[in-house]
């Protein structure tokens, strides 16, 4: 059997370019792109769900890899998996943004340490409710809806099909805001109820100058914040949900959002 040097870079146009989608995808989504799973794994992961995903693939024109042509390609197809990723990756932004809220409201917000998802510092209270979250987002299966997400993607924008387009900063834009509305959701009645004790504390200081507002204040705040994340830990799965729905509608959009190549 003989393999010509055409035969090759066919195999590899076919392979290559997925590839570089899924990989992009996978950099920037949650949980795959945790930085304490060593590169290795998430490259061989990668390598493993493109040669699941290219033989149903439509076909697309054979493209010399090493041409400069091929290279703007897999730049863009990047840029498609990362923002896929992206909005995904939103999700979890907007439970960590509630979380510092609520955590500064308490007065916890010096109470840090390191997310061994994203490398940075969070508070304490965002920890717990990252690790909360990420346990939903297993049991609803939104691993899996992104695996099937970054796979549908073939058929809506097929491999060199389309570039990106200017609408797509606007479906960007959109999925901002609706990272910070989910994040509202999330975090407004915890807020509500330590700005009530914010208020009261106001008060109680003027009625009474001489009470440590420090010793009685802080305790009480902490408490009830505690109280009041017990109490919307249940909503927070329907929240999970809504975003994780919505995050699939806009890579819907962003895939509409292409120039298409005639």
């Amino acid at each position: 059997m003989t393999i010509t040097e055409a035969q090759l870079l066919t195999w590899m146009s076919t392979f290559w370019l997925p590839f570089v989608r899924i990989a992009g995808a996978m950099m920037a989504a949650p949980i795959f792109g945790n930085r304490h799973i060593p590169m290795r794994v998430r490259i061989l992961l990668g390598l493993l769900v493109a040669i699941l995903v290219t033989p149903n693939l439509p076909e697309s024109a054979a493209v010399n890899p090493l041409s400069v042509s091929a290279m703007l390609m897999a730049a863009n197809e990047l840029l498609i998996g990362i923002m896929m990723g992206f909005l995904i990756q939103l999700i979890f932004e907007a439970v960590m943004f509630a979380a510092q809220m609520i955590a500064t409201g308490m007065g916890l917000a010096f109470s840090v340490m390191t997310d061994p998802q994203q490398g940075i510092s969070i508070p304490v209270l965002g920890q717990f409710l990252m690790l909360i979250t990420t346990l939903l987002f297993l049991a609803m299966n939104g691993h899996l809806e992104f695996l099937s997400m970054v796979a549908g993607s073939f058929q809506a924008w097929p491999v060199g099909q389309a570039w990106l387009g200017a609408d797509v900063s606007f479906q960007l834009a959109g999925a901002l805001s609706d990272m910070f509305r989910g994040a509202v959701r999330v975090a407004l009645p915890a807020v509500m109820a330590l700005l009530v004790v914010q208020i009261a504390m106001g008060v109680v200081s003027r009625a009474a100058p001489t009470l440590n507002l420090f010793a009685v204040g802080f305790p009480i705040a902490i408490f009830l914040g505690f109280v009041v994340v017990e109490r919307i830990l249940p909503g927070l799965l329907p929240i999970l949900d809504f975003m994780l729905t919505t995050a699939v509608e806009k890579v819907g959009l962003l895939l509409q959002g292409g120039s298409r190549v005639e």
